[in-house]
C-alpha cells in the first residue's frame, strides 16, 4: 500500500525548485506539486515507449496511447494543443456506498487536496489523498510488449470499511 506520509503540506527539498516542482534522485525524476489553484504553465508530459508501442501522460493525468507510429496509429485521441490538456484517458474512483467520485491525478476530478506527480525515466506516479483513501497510480509502458500499465495502490486510512470501484475511461480512435 502507499506510504501514509506521501502527502505533505509543503514540498520536500527539491533541486532547482520553481514554486511548482523540482528535481529529485540526482536529477533522474522531476516532482511536481501543483498546489491548490496552481498548475504548470503548459502541460508537462512524460513519454514512455518501446520500438512498437508508446504512451504519454501529463502532470494532470491526461494521456494518449499509440501503437507502431505515434502519428499514424493512435489508439486514443490526441489534440496536439499546446495549452489545453485533453482528457482522452482517465481513471475514476467511486465509493459504492456514498457514491462519491474522485481521481488520484488532478484530472479528471481535481479537489482541494494536495497532489504529488513524479515523472521519471519510463514512468509517472501520481499520489493523492481523498475521502480518507490514500491513492497512488503509476503509469508505464512495458519495455518489450505493446502494453500500457496503470498500477493502482489504495489504502483506507479511515475507520470505516470501504467498497470502491475503479473505472478507466479511454476515448478510442476508430479506424
Amino acid at each position: 500500500p502507499p506510504d501514509s506520509n506521501i502527502i505533505q503540506h509543503a514540498p520536500p527539498h527539491l533541486e532547482f525548485f520553481n514554486d511548482i516542482g523540482g528535481f529529485v534522485n540526482n536529477g533522474t525524476e522531476y516532482e511536481i506539486w501543483p498546489g491548490q489553484g496552481r498548475s504548470t504553465p503548459a502541460p508537462w508530459i512524460n513519454v514512455m515507449a518501446n520500438p512498437g508501442f508508446g504512451c504519454f501522460v501529463s502532470e494532470t493525468g491526461g494521456g494518449y496511447t499509440w501503437a507502431g507510429n505515434s502519428r499514424e496509429n493512435k489508439l486514443t485521441t490526441w489534440s496536439n494543443d499546446p495549452v489545453v490538456d485533453g482528457e482522452a484517458e482517465a481513471l475514476y474512483i467511486k465509493d459504492d456506498v456514498t457514491k462519491k467520485i474522485w481521481s488520484i491525478s488532478p484530472k479528471p476530478i481535481r479537489d482541494s487536496g494536495e497532489y504529488v506527480i513524479e515523472h521519471g525515466y519510463g514512468f509517472s506516479t501520481f499520489k493523492h489523498e481523498a475521502n480518507e483513501i490514500l491513492g497512488e497510480m503509476t503509469v508505464f509502458a512495458d519495455m518489450n510488449e505493446s502494453i500500457k500499465i496503470c498500477r493502482i495502490k489504495l489504502k483506507n486510512i479511515g475507520e470505516v470499511k470501504r467498497k470502491l470501484s475503479l473505472t478507466y475511461y479511454a476515448k478510442l480512435v476508430l479506424v
